[in-house]
């Protein structure tokens, strides 16, 4: 199936660089082959996984854009993805179903579940993120306690609209990102009460390390869904438009990719995809720092294929 060429501000912006030097875009005008040979330019490698939201995938190699598998992925529930890509977690009510080779295997307690780079599954129970160890009966699971209820309360207070010395304050735990074995983001909701409940919405992203607050990075708006982190922990991100890097700081996008259904990263971490409504824009990360810190020189190819979530392997 030929993929057809770029249409857009995207594409009119591909493979541009800061001081004068310019490489091709991808226009509607150009031939199919032009797509590839902007990914190839580009250096983007791999394979991306591109899932409709229901059962179908496709499966897309870079940088010939050859379409090496079918329509037919069976319905695998979609959640968090342990490393190594045999179990998955989903969020169903108030428990974690859990998966492997397609077929549900048990269900835990929580909501909120994340695999650490590790391998080891969290959720968040009764206002902490817990991990589930063999109890010392050696009879049923019991929990470690990784990110204590009052450490997330403290990352609401610290919202700036957040008054001095409330007394009614939730911290709801949307997503957890780990960054690595000690290292978390965590996406908070806050609700306040009292006088104080038509405030809002407000959101956090708070960075834990062994359990303890370190930063957090406030919003004044639902910032979305999903919450991730990049392969070595480097950046985090949420769905639609938010990139931090591993210390917190913002890294912009610009306007016309600020409707994310979700990120994948490269394997090396020098390629961000996003997956929007109509297309999947590959971007190079070096460029998208540059673009944060002076405006211009963004490196992108944008593929006129529509998904709903993407991984790239």
């Amino acid at each position: 199936m030929a993929v057809a060429a770029v249409v857009g501000t995207a594409a009119a912006d591909a493979l541009r660089r800061d001081g004068g030097e310019t490489k091709p875009a991808t226009t509607a005008s150009e031939p199919d082959a032009a797509l590839p040979a902007a990914l190839q330019r580009l250096g983007a490698r791999g394979e991306l996984v591109l899932h409709d939201g229901v059962c179908g995938v496709r499966l897309l190699v870079m940088p010939s854009l050859e379409r090496t598998g079918e329509d037919e992925s069976g319905c695998v529930p979609s959640g968090a993805e342990s490393p190594d890509g045999s179990t998955v977690a989903r969020c169903l009510g108030e428990g974690v179903e859990l998966f492997s080779g397609g077929g549900f295997v048990r269900a835990l307690p929580g909501c909120a579940p994340a695999f650490r780079p590790d391998g080891v599954l969290t959720v968040a129970l009764d206002g902490a993120i817990v991990r589930f160890r063999l109890c010392a009966n050696r009879r049923g699971s019991c929990t470690r306690t990784l990110i204590p209820p009052a450490e997330l309360e403290r990352a609401a207070m610290l919202h700036p609209t957040v008054p001095d010395r409330i007394a009614q304050i939730r911290a709801l735990v949307d997503g957890v990102a780990w960054l690595s074995r000690r290292r978390a983001a965590v996406a908070i909701s806050i609700r306040l009460g009292g006088r104080f409940e038509p405030l809002g919405p407000l959101s956090v992203i708070a960075f834990f390390e062994g359990g303890r607050l370190e930063r957090t990075q406030p919003y004044f708006r639902a910032t979305g869904g999903r919450l991730g982190a990049s392969p070595r922990g480097t950046y985090v991100t949420r769905t639609p438009d938010v990139i931090l890097r591993g210390d917190g700081s913002e890294v912009s996008l610009p306007r016309h990719l600020g409707d994310a259904r979700d990120f994948a990263w490269s394997p090396d971490e020098r390629f961000l995809a996003l997956a929007s409504r109509y297309a999947v824009t590959v971007v190079e990360v070096a460029s998208l720092e540059r673009y944060d810190r002076t405006g211009g020189g963004l490196w992108s190819v944008t593929i006129p294929q529509p998904a709903a979530r993407l991984s790239w392997r």
